[in-house]
């Protein structure tokens, strides 16, 4: 089968959306398929088949005007290269955000007759409703609904990452029920190995990734505070572009470390105790399960997660960590002081990660999707 995979971040770009668009392409071609890939700029064009725009991927830090002009450049460039390209590609899976690059997509997608799956990470306009943003009322409210309804009505399917999700967008596509295909952690670099690797000597808490606006930040700062007083010997250790976080003061229990490919990032990861993911208490991330936290179980890591919601469910059946169903400091650092002090409770955390791990690999998310996909197809 000839699959095109249109993403806005790509190898070797650390971000959830390349580490999807990844796993699929990986797994697709191992299997035999024909696979390419529309991608943004920053892609490394000696890593299979890409077809590279000229912008950027649009950047989650910039302003809401600055960020809907990147990504209408990158998908008005995309879309044309998707149309140009039209005997590469039987089928192409979109993966949104960005929602309105991953819109314009569907729409060349449409225009040449091509069929496509609307992956969904993040619901957007949703999204924007609840950051206050806009306004399900307005009339840019009411029209980014109306796009958003044609291009789930005119995908194969639509598929997401958690249940949540689903039952948000189920019976919009005609009766095709969602596909459930989680994130999950990439195989190859979370491979049993680093498992073996020796802990850091001083307690460690890591979080890696960005600063988005879905995550409170301000929580986490409080967090880090006051166990700062509490316990100097418990540091947290921060990997990746967070100069939002750096600049803020100067940190004393507090270790920066720039962003790093999988292959780099797991064996640190595995060395350290814990992970953390404080999301802000909206009802979008109430259902999210971002994709770090599926790299803290590639890693083996018990994890520390706020507010109640999916991901909280999923830590507490597992038992593979602490969740909080409010983002109180106070209440989830004293927690963490009393693991730090009760190592028998975090290692028995630990070794139901170890237990739980085999469930949550990015290939058998990858295996649901394609199966879904060639029965599309056929029928």
């Amino acid at each position: 089968m000839k699959i095109g995979i249109v993403s806005s971040e790509f190898h070797p770009i650390n971000a959830a959306a390349a580490a999807r668009s990844g796993s699929w392409a990986s797994f697709f071609v191992k299997l035999g398929h024909e696979v390419t890939v529309f991608t943004s700029a920053q892609a490394d064009p000696g890593n299979g088949n890409l077809v590279r725009s000229w912008f950027r991927t649009p950047d989650n830090r910039a302003s809401i005007a600055k960020r809907f002009l990147q990504e209408i450049c990158l998908g008005l460039d995309l879309a044309c290269r998707i149309m140009l390209n039209v005997k590469k590609t039987e089928v192409n899976l979109i993966t949104s955000p960005p929602f309105f690059m991953a819109a314009l997509c569907a729409l060349a997608c449409r225009l040449i007759g091509i069929p496509y799956v609307f992956d969904v990470r993040d619901r957007y306009p949703n999204a924007l409703f609840e950051l206050g943003i806009l306004s399900a009322e307005s009339l840019p409210g009411r029209l980014l609904l109306g796009i958003e309804k044609v291009v789930y009505e005119s995908s194969l399917f639509v598929s997401t990452v958690t249940k949540g999700l689903v039952a948000d967008l189920n019976g919009i596509n005609r009766g095709r029920e969602p596909l459930l295909s989680c994130n999950g952690y990439a195989d190859i670099p979370f491979k049993e190995q680093p498992l073996s690797n020796p802990r850091f000597p001083r307690f460690t808490i890591v979080y890696h990734g960005r600063l988005g606006r879905f995550y409170d930040l301000e929580v986490l700062c409080e967090v880090i505070e006051l166990l700062e007083d509490m316990e100097p010997e418990i540091r947290f250790l921060m990997i990746g572009d967070l100069s939002v976080l750096e600049a803020r003061r100067s940190w004393g229990n507090v270790d920066f470390m720039s962003e790093m490919p999988l292959v780099e990032l797991a064996p640190v990861l595995a060395r350290c105790h814990m992970g953390i993911c404080l999301l802000k208490e909206t009802e979008a991330m109430r259902k999210a399960l971002p994709a770090k936290t599926f790299d803290f179980i590639g890693s083996g890591l018990p994890m520390i997660v706020s507010p109640g919601g999916e991901l909280f469910e999923m830590v507490a059946k597992e038992g593979i960590g602490l969740g909080f169903q409010q983002n109180n400091a106070r209440s989830i650092a004293k927690v963490i002081f009393e693991l730090y002090q009760n190592r028998d409770q975090l290692e028995t955390m630990r070794k139901n990660v170890l237990i739980v791990r085999t469930e949550y690999g990015r290939e058998k998310q990858a295996k649901s999707l394609l199966e879904r996909l060639s029965k599309e197809i056929i029928y």
